[in-house]
C-alpha cells in the first residue's frame, strides 16, 4: 500500500481475517459488529503511515475514496460565514488522487449518530442538497463565480412544523399538497379562445384597427368642445386672409391631425419645433399634404376633450374630469375588444409631463422621472393593454376603497373584467400583499404571482435573515392559499441580495434547472407585459411637449391605440396568412390613411398653390383635380363648339380651337395641356 488511496486486495483481506478469527463483517448483532470493526484499526493504522500526503479525517463521519478531476470541498471552506464573501482558492488538478467526500443527505442510509442529533437541535440548517420536500428530478450544473458542481442548490430546512410572523400570521414549514396531487381547480384556465374578438376578428386594415379605439364618438367629443374653444380665441386673431387657418374644425380634419401626430412619432419628429418639421428640406412631405403649419398650431392649442362649462363643477369630484370621458371610452373599447391568454400583467406606466398637474408623480427609476402615473394591465404574451386607471393620489379615486390599501384596490379593478377565469396575475411589490391574494383566490377565482416587500408584517424574520444563509439559497413557507419563498440571488457582489415573492399558483418548493425557484422563473417569464408595451410606446411616440395635462394623457391614449390596432391585425394577419408589416411601416400607413380624406377635400380649393397640388397628389397618391372633375376633353371632330381664340396664345397668332379645360372652361388649343390646362394642375 505504497501509493494514496490503494486498497487491499481480497487475498490480502481473507488472509487478515483469518489471522484475526473473524468470520464476517456483516452481522446482525451490532456488538459483534463493532468489534469486527475494531479488528481492523491496525489496518488503517498501517494505511495511514504509508499516505504521501499528510491529511486528518474523523472516524465518526461516513468517507469515501474515490478518484475526481477536481476536489470537492465542503461549503463551510469555500465560504467565509462572517461577512459572506466568498474565500479564493488554488484551484488543484489531480489525475488519480482520491479525495474526501460526504455522502448526500438523499443518499445516505438512515444513522443516529451525534451529527444527526445536533442537526436537529438547530433552528435552521443549509443543505447542500435539496431536502425531501425538493422535487427537482435532475441537479443544476452552476458556472461563473461559484464552483461547477452537479450538487441541487442550497435549500433552507426549518425543524419547525410552522412559523409565525409579528402579526400573529402563521406559515406551515412543510407543501401543503403532496406531488401526486391532482392539478388544483384554481390552475385550471376556462374555456376561451384568445386574441382580437368578434367584432375585430376580420379587420386588417391600419386606418380600420385605428377606427376601433378611436371612435367615432370619441372624435366627434373632441371636434365639438374643440370648435367650441375656437369660438372663443378665434376672434382676436382670425382675418380675411387667415380664415382658413383660424376657422372650426370637423371631424376628418381631426383625424387628419391625428395622422400627422402618428407619421411624427413614426418619423420620430415629435421633439423638432414646427418650423422644422413644415421645412421642405428637413421634413416630411405627409405634414404639408395635411394642412398648414399654422393650421396644426392653432389645433393643437385649441384641443378640448370636455365642457369648460361644467368643468370646475366635476373636478372636485374627480380631478381627471377635463380628459374623463375620452379615457373611460377608449379603456372600455380597449377591454371589449380582445380575449386576454391565462396570464395577464399589473403595473404603472409614467407619461412624462413637467407641467402643473395636482397629481403629478416623481418616480425616479422611470426614464422622464416626473409624470402621470397610470396603472395598467396588459397581457403578458402579446404585451396588449387590456385596461387602465389613474392615479390620482391616495385621496383621488372615484370609489370608496373599504379600508384596503390602493396597490390591492387598483388590481381589483383592473382584473374585474376577468373575475372567475382562473387566469393569473404578476404584480410587483408595490400591490402583492397577503390580503390581495386572498381575496382574489377567495372572491375572484384568480391566481397572484408577485414579489413582495420585507417591511409587511405577514413576512418571519426567519425568512429575512441572511447572515447565515449562501449564495443561492432558497427557503420556503406554505399556506393552503400561498406560497411564500425567500431567494439570495447570486450575484458579484459581496452584499447579499434577498429576493422575495408569494405565489398561489405554486403549491410545491420546486427548483428550476438554472438553480433558481421555479416561482422566481415564472415571475420572470410573465412580469414584462406592461414594461414591454411602455417601451414600444416610447419607442415611436408621438407625444409631444406641452404645459397642458389633458393632452398629455390624450398623447399616451394615442399611443395606446397604435400599439393595441397594431396587436389586432398581426394576429388577423397570422391566423389568414396574410404577411405582417414592420410597425413603422404600419404607421405610416395608418398616418396616410388619415390624412388622405381632408387632403382630397383640399385640392378643392381655388386657393391652393401649383407645388401644393402637386405635393398631395402625389404623397397620397390622389388624380389629379382635372382628372377628378369630369371626362377628357372632347376631340375636334366631335365637338360642337364654335371656334375660339385660344386663352394662352398670343392674339397674333390667332390660334383658334374647339376644346375647353374640363374644369374652368378656358379654350385651350392641343399645343397646350391635354385634357386640363396647366392653371389647373
Amino acid at each position: 500500500m505504497a501509493g494514496l488511496g490503494k486498497r487491499l486486495t481480497d487475498e490480502q483481506i481473507i488472509e487478515l481475517m483469518n489471522q484475526t478469527g473473524v468470520t464476517s463483517v456483516q452481522d446482525n448483532d451490532d456488538s459483534e459488529c463493532v468489534d469486527d470493526v475494531e479488528a481492523f484499526s491496525y489496518i488503517d493504522s498501517e494505511v495511514e503511515d504509508n499516505l504521501e500526503i499528510e491529511e486528518l479525517y474523523d472516524s465518526d463521519e461516513d468517507v469515501e475514496y474515490f478518484p475526481l478531476l477536481e476536489p470537492e470541498s465542503d461549503e463551510s471552506d469555500e465560504y467565509d460565514e462572517g461577512d459572506g464573501a466568498p474565500k479564493k482558492k488554488k484551484r488543484k488538478i489531480y489525475t488519480s488522487t482520491p479525495i474526501k467526500c460526504r455522502t448526500p443527505a438523499v443518499a445516505a442510509a438512515p444513522a443516529t449518530t451525534s451529527a444527526s442529533t445536533s442537526a436537529a437541535a438547530a433552528t435552521a440548517t443549509t443543505s447542500a442538497a435539496a431536502p425531501a420536500t425538493t422535487s427537482a428530478a435532475a441537479a443544476p450544473v452552476r458556472r461563473g463565480r461559484r464552483r461547477q458542481d452537479a450538487e441541487l442548490p442550497p435549500v433552507v430546512d426549518f425543524n419547525k412544523t410552522s412559523i409565525s410572523s409579528r402579526s400573529k400570521f402563521r406559515w406551515s414549514c412543510q407543501p401543503q399538497y403532496g406531488h401526486t396531487h391532482r392539478r388544483l381547480s384554481r390552475n385550471i384556465l376556462a374555456r376561451i379562445i384568445p386574441g382580437p374578438a368578434q367584432e375585430a376578428r376580420d379587420v386588417i386594415a391600419p386606418e380600420e384597427t385605428f377606427k376601433l379605439f378611436i371612435t367615432d364618438s370619441i372624435v366627434q367629443e373632441c371636434v365639438t368642445w374643440t370648435n367650441k374653444r375656437i369660438e372663443f380665441t378665434a376672434p382676436w386673431m382670425q382675418t380675411q386672409s387667415k380664415k382658413a387657418t383660424y376657422g372650426p374644425t370637423e371631424a376628418k380634419k381631426i383625424l387628419a391631425l391625428l395622422g400627422v401626430l402618428i407619421a411624427a412619432g413614426q418619423q420620430r419628429d415629435n421633439h423638432l419645433s414646427v418650423l422644422e418639421m413644415w421645412s421642405v428640406m428637413t421634413g416630411c412631405p405627409l405634414y404639408r399634404a395635411a394642412m398648414s403649419k399654422g393650421r396644426f398650431e392653432f389645433l393643437i392649442c385649441c384641443l378640448r376633450f370636455d365642457n369648460p362649462e361644467t368643468r370646475v363643477e366635476r373636478k372636485n369630484q374627480d380631478k381627471f374630469a377635463p380628459i374623463r370621458k375620452v379615457f373611460d371610452e377608449f379603456i372600455d373599447n380597449c377591454t371589449r375588444l380582445y380575449v386576454p391568454r391565462e396570464n395577464l400583467t399589473v403595473d404603472e406606466q409614467l407619461l412624462g409631463f413637467r407641467g402643473r398637474c395636482p397629481f403629478r408623480m416623481y418616480i425616479p427609476n422611470k426614464p422622464a422621472k416626473y409624470g402621470i402615473k397610470l396603472v395598467l394591465i396588459c397581457d403578458s404574451s402579446t404585451r396588449y393593454m387590456l385596461g387602465g386607471i389613474p392615479y390620482l393620489g391616495k385621496q383621488g379615486t372615484k370609489q370608496p376603497r373599504s379600508g384596503i390599501n390602493l396597490g390591492h384596490y387598483y388590481t381589483k379593478e383592473l382584473t374585474r373584467p376577468y373575475h372567475g377565469s382562473n387566469r393569473n396575475v404578476t404584480t410587483d411589490n408595490w400591490f402583492t400583499s397577503v390580503p390581495l391574494i386572498a381575496d382574489l383566490m377567495n372572491n375572484c377565482r384568480m391566481t397572484l404571482v408577485g414579489t413582495v416587500r420585507a417591511n409587511k408584517t405577514e413576512i418571519p424574520h426567519e425568512m429575512k435573515a441572511t447572515k447565515t444563509r449562501l449564495h443561492g439559497s432558497s427557503a420556503f413557507l406554505f399556506t393552503k392559499e400561498m406560497t411564500l419563498v425567500s431567494y439570495v440571488a447570486e450575484t458579484s457582489l459581496a452584499k447579499k441580495k434577498l429576493v422575495m415573492l408569494m405565489s398561489s399558483q405554486h403549491t410545491q418548493p420546486n427548483i428550476a434547472p438554472s438553480g433558481k425557484p421555479e416561482i422566481i422563473e415564472f415571475y420572470n417569464s410573465t412580469k414584462e407585459g406592461v414594461d414591454t408595451f411602455d417601451q414600444m410606446c416610447a419607442t415611436s411616440s408621438c407625444s409631444r411637449k406641452t404645459r397642458r395635462w389633458p393632452l398629455c394623457v390624450w398623447y399616451g391614449i394615442l399611443n395606446a391605440a397604435i400599439i393595441n390596432a397594431f396587436i389586432i391585425s398581426a394576429e388577423n394577419r397570422a391566423r389568414t396568412g396574410i404577411k405582417i408589416p414592420q410597425r413603422r411601416t404600419f404607421m405610416m400607413n395608418m398616418a396616410r390613411a388619415l390624412i388622405t380624406p381632408w387632403a382630397q377635400i383640399r385640392l378643392s380649393s381655388p386657393v391652393l398653390s401649383r407645388q401644393l397640388r402637386t405635393l398631395i397628389t402625389t404623397v397620397c397618391d390622389l388624380p389629379s383635380a382635372g382628372m377628378a372633375a369630369g371626362s377628357p376633353g372632347t376631340s375636334f371632330s366631335d365637338s360642337n363648339s364654335p371656334l375660339v381664340r385660344c386663352a394662352d396664345c398670343p392674339s397674333k397668332s390667332d390660334r383658334k380651337t374647339r376644346h375647353r379645360c374640363n374644369k374652368c372652361a378656358l379654350p385651350k388649343c392641343p399645343r397646350h395641356v391635354y385634357p386640363i390646362c396647366g392653371d389647373c394642375l
